[in-house]
């Protein structure tokens, strides 16, 4: 083992974590600080973090949501900057937009903060739990709640714009949203009753809607991406799907058992499942590869080069060969990874499902 890898080895160890290095050994980054951001609590058995880090490439700052409802900014370095109280759990990414961070939290509110000092600008209380990363786009900010609305707010002063609310699907559902995707004017929503529709960005009316998940127990749409005029999704009662981004028009449907998320990755779809995570033919669905997950569906999967990052749940967080699936590392906190980790050149912030903030050097 190189001395890099060993050293990073026995500092997560040190930490109660593993460092898991299936196949031939390959370094791919090195651990450079980790911190502990939050307390265990008496009786916490599986805990769990969806939120996330995200980067800011102008003040070099990272901001990170975490279940105890705090959000922080911290310096390359690992040193905090900024903390910022909410009154219930971040569930998913913050996001940056020029000077100002907008947070969605499990309280029901959209904060916008000041990236720099962590001071509050404004605060929208939509009144239902908000689990999406906050989209930016058109002068509004778009966020989607655990029940089936989407919020459109004045990006500069937070005044509500409209929602759309749809009525609850009967019996039960995963609790999974899919952030809302932007693009040519229209704003990109997927629900639980398992529909995908485009709404007008600047008013929220309906441009088109259609069902994209099979009959199944649990017809959520959980995750959306757009590439040209082609947008996809993934349909938790089993399939993939590719329709036409300007009409709705179905392109292509791949059937696969609890599709959780999907990215847009060169040359290929990159579909993750219950079961496996597997690379389509953006334009007809044909199987490129698949391997099995061994982890459960968590955040959103990132393309970094030519490497894919899965983050696995209790699998840990999954280093990929892009062009053939092979695993080559699996970074696992002691506690798995189920947020999207947050990008910088060279660079990736990971938050562990104890809370733990890794920082990561990339090859």
């Amino acid at each position: 083992m190189h001395g890099l890898a060993l050293a990073a080895s026995l500092a997560l160890a040190a930490a109660g974590a593993s460092w898991k290095l299936p196949g031939a050994p390959r370094e791919l980054y090195r651990i450079r600080w980790q911190h502990a951001l939050v307390a265990p609590e008496l009786g916490e058995v599986h805990p769990g973090e969806p939120g996330g880090p995200v980067f800011d490439p102008v003040s070099r700052l990272v901001v990170v949501g975490t279940r105890d409802g705090v959000l922080r900014a911290l310096r390359p370095d690992g040193s905090l900057v900024w903390r910022f109280e909410a009154g219930g759990p971040f569930l998913a990414q913050p996001a940056i937009d020029g000077d100002t961070v907008y947070a969605a939290c499990g309280d029901g509110r959209l904060y916008a903060l000041a990236v720099g000092s962590g001071q509050e600008r404004w605060r929208y209380d939509a009144r239902e739990a908000l689990a999406t990363r906050p989209t930016v786009a058109g002068g509004l900010v778009l966020v989607a709640s655990l029940q089936d609305t989407v919020f459109a707010v004045d990006a500069r002063g937070g005044a509500w714009k409209w929602l759309r609310r749809k009525e609850p699907r009967e019996g039960f559902t995963i609790r999974g949203v899919a952030a809302v995707v932007p693009g040519d004017g229209l704003a990109f929503v997927g629900t639980s009753d398992g529909a995908v529709a485009a709404l007008d960005l600047a008013t929220g009316a309906v441009r088109w809607e259609r069902q994209a998940a099979p009959a199944g127990a649990y017809q959520d749409v959980d995750s959306l991406a757009l590439s040209g005029g082609t947008l996809f999704a993934a349909a938790y009662s089993g399939a993939v799907v590719a329709l036409e981004a300007a009409t709705g028009k179905p392109l292509w449907q791949v059937l696969t058992p609890d599709a959780s998320r999907v990215v847009v990755a060169p040359g290929a779809l990159v579909a993750v499942t219950g079961a496996s995570v597997m690379a389509l033919s953006p334009a007809d669905g044909r199987v490129l590869w698949t391997v099995p997950l061994e982890g459960t569906p968590a955040g959103q999967p990132l393309v970094v080069g030519r490497w894919l990052l899965v983050p696995a749940g209790g699998g840990g967080l999954r280093f990929m060969e892009l062009a053939a699936g092979r695993t080559i590392r699996v970074l696992d906190p002691g506690s798995g990874v189920s947020a999207t980790p947050g990008l910088a050149p060279g660079q990736a912030y990971v938050l562990s499902n104890a809370g733990r903030l890794l920082a990561l050097d990339l090859e």
